[in-house]
């Protein structure tokens, strides 16, 4: 039996194995080797369609945290960033840019006055992206949601968004990764045109062990609302402290990073692309969630190594391993560790172009990490990992 990292003694299954495992032959997909799962539109057959959920995971009690120490009530607007990227950003990776119609779910046990706070930071920040999408040509709207007190089942609240798409059949990005394609990637820190601060890279995975590797012991008897039962709080931080290695960042801040909003980015990417009549140069795209810099692997049915070299992951991840202790092979599969985008086509030059403009536009930094081989089995993916810290097979 396999070791079982720190991340996963907390209770977590960073790549969801088991759920695919169970539910492949269940669900229907047209397209396997795509990020998503993809049918034929039912009323219009030159489309494909797409339903996705997914929320912002445990940064919802982190901003709990956060609001509860600091009484800034405006970080409870980053869990409709992060809930509506891991879902549009998910769907963007099989071409699926918009239009978007989405609802929020929203399940908590606090009392009204604290949920009048919340609901209103959500209300406020869902039309703030409505209005950011619209500037960036992304069709998105808001057909409400449910909100459910649940007093016998939440601690303290769970955020989620589920959301419909549709494309063009044409223009979707299935998957068919070819021995000799090149990898890049986009960073997940740095600040990018539309943000309005430095984002860590954090996204929205990982966040249980970092909360607990670097939140103070203190916050395990002063909120407990906060956390599960018993001690969970291990760290020596408060939400305030500064890290030098943070550089001018509170902690706090840095778990709370938004995830980047990277549906647009895609849209600049495939729109490039459009322009110059060379969509089909790109062949997958990963949005590194669950499974981290490992993502990749559950693109394409089968067949291909993911050859990447990494690099250095930023401050927060570095701080994270260093309080915890986690391997850092773990980690890498914790955590996307500075890259939030995969990009797999073709090695041509307009696909690179398409790239750095789009890097350019967005102020991301852009890798060129690796490239596709021939893996050991015909009918799984591989990934091999080049790190600072060691090379692993996945």
């Amino acid at each position: 039996m396999n070791k079982q990292s720190i991340y996963e003694r907390l209770g977590i299954d960073p790549d969801k194995a088991v759920v695919r495992e169970i539910f492949e032959k269940v669900i229907n997909n047209k397209h396997p080797g795509a990020f998503v799962n993809i049918i034929p539109d039912p009323i219009n057959s030159d489309y494909s369609f797409t339903h996705h959920v997914d929320g912002d995971g445990s940064k919802f009690v982190q901003c709990l945290l956060y609001f509860l120490v600091t009484g800034k009530s405006d970080i409870f607007k980053s869990i409709v960033d992060n809930a509506l990227s891991m879902n549009t950003g998910d769907v963007a990776c099989a071409g699926f840019v918009g239009p978007y119609t989405f609802v929020d779910i929203l399940n908590v046990k606090m009392d009204e006055k604290l949920k009048k706070i919340l609901l209103l930071s959500v209300a406020c920040r869902a039309f703030e992206l409505m209005e950011l999408y619209k500037k960036n040509d992304i069709n998105l709207k808001f057909l409400g949601g449910e909100t459910a007190d649940l007093p016998d089942q939440v601690r303290s609240g769970i955020f989620d968004i589920s959301i419909n798409a549709w494309t063009r059949t044409e223009d979707l990005i299935t998957g068919n990764v070819k021995v000799g394609d090149k990898i890049y990637g986009f960073a997940s820190d740095g600040k990018a045109t539309w943000e309005d601060e430095i984002n860590s890279g954090i996204m929205s995975n990982g966040l249980t062990l970092g909360r607990s590797a670097l939140m103070h012991e203190f916050y395990d008897i002063e909120h407990p609302i906060t956390k599960r039962e018993g001690s969970f709080y291990d760290g020596r931080f408060y939400v305030n402290d500064k890290p030098e290695i943070l550089t001018g960042m509170t902690v706090g801040e840095a778990l709370l990073s938004p995830t980047r909003q990277w549906a647009i980015v895609i849209k600049k990417l495939l729109t490039y692309l459009k322009k110059m009549d060379c969509l089909s140069l790109v062949h997958g795209i990963s949005m590194n969630t669950g499974g981290g810099a490992t993502k990749i692997k559950n693109v394409c049915k089968g067949g291909i190594c993911y050859h990447k070299k990494m690099p250095k992951p930023p401050a927060i991840f570095q701080l994270i391993q260093s309080e915890s202790k986690e391997e850092w092979k773990d980690m890498f599969k914790g955590f996307n560790c500075g890259v939030g985008l995969d990009i797999v086509g073709s090695d041509n030059p307009k696909l690179h172009e398409a790239l750095k403009q789009t890097a350019r536009e967005c102020n991301i930094s852009l890798y060129e990490l690796g490239f596709c081989e021939s893996a050991e089995s015909k009918k799984k993916n591989e990934i091999i990992l080049e790190t600072l810290y060691g090379e692993w097979r996945f």
